[in-house]
């Protein structure tokens, strides 16, 4: 966290920010990944102070979607790399790495972690089972049912569902985010409008069914 906390301070772009958390905070976990055996319950929680951390920084609206932050930003999310996906990665590179080797001291660690019953084998079993022994299969289905969590809120995921219905230029569309050229607080309201969470007139009358004026405070027309 203390990393976490020196990256957000700077003064950076967002997805420099994401990158240098990528870069000088996750990979100090994943070098713990196979060693220390994390639960899923320990990885949601520094995921949960991440988040909290982020808004504090002005680099997540408080309302805005949580999927969103771990999809790729040029599928308009932020990128921030996903620590079940980064550890389910590793340890099942780890366990492969054990399978092959016929070095005498790597056959005494695969030998202990087999009569041990190790919790990292045994998750990295049911990992590759799932998704028949491929790392990048794995990740890539991780980032998938992260990104269609996000598409199938009602709310938040009605943005991504027009465009892919409406056979909208998707790269175009999101040029502007995976650019990372404008300021934090500026991406993070478009990105919270994009996602419905900031009220707005539109969002009181169709969402809450308040009796309002849903037209444009500015121009009275639209």
């Amino acid at each position: 966290m203390r990393r976490l906390t020196l990256v957000l301070s700077k003064e950076l772009s967002t997805k420099n920010k994401i990158q240098a958390i990528g870069s000088l905070a996750v990979t100090i976990l994943r070098e713990s990944f196979g060693i220390i055996n994390w639960h899923q319950e320990e990885l949601q929680k520094l995921h949960r102070k991440s988040r909290n951390l982020l808004t504090i920084h002005g680099q997540h609206h408080t309302k805005a979607d949580v999927d969103h932050i771990y999809v790729p930003r040029e599928q308009s999310g932020k990128g921030l790399m996903q620590l079940e996906a980064a550890y389910a990665v590793e340890i099942t590179k780890f366990v492969n790495y054990l399978d092959r080797k016929e070095d005498p001291l790597i056959q005494v660690v695969r030998t202990h972690q087999h009569n041990s019953n190790s919790a990292v084998l045994q998750m990295a079993k049911c990992l590759k089972t799932e998704v028949q022994k491929e790392t990048r299969k794995l990740k890539d289905s991780i980032a998938e049912k992260t990104k269609l969590r996000w598409h199938v809120k009602m709310m938040h995921g009605e943005l991504p569902r027009d465009l892919d219905e409406n056979l909208v230029d998707i790269e175009q569309s999101y040029r502007w985010l995976k650019s990372g050229d404008i300021k934090g607080e500026t991406e993070i309201t478009i990105v919270a409008s994009q996602d419905q969470a900031i009220s707005t007139n539109n969002l009181k009358k169709r969402i809450l069914n308040e009796e309002i004026e849903s037209k444009c405070q500015l121009c009275k027309q639209h």
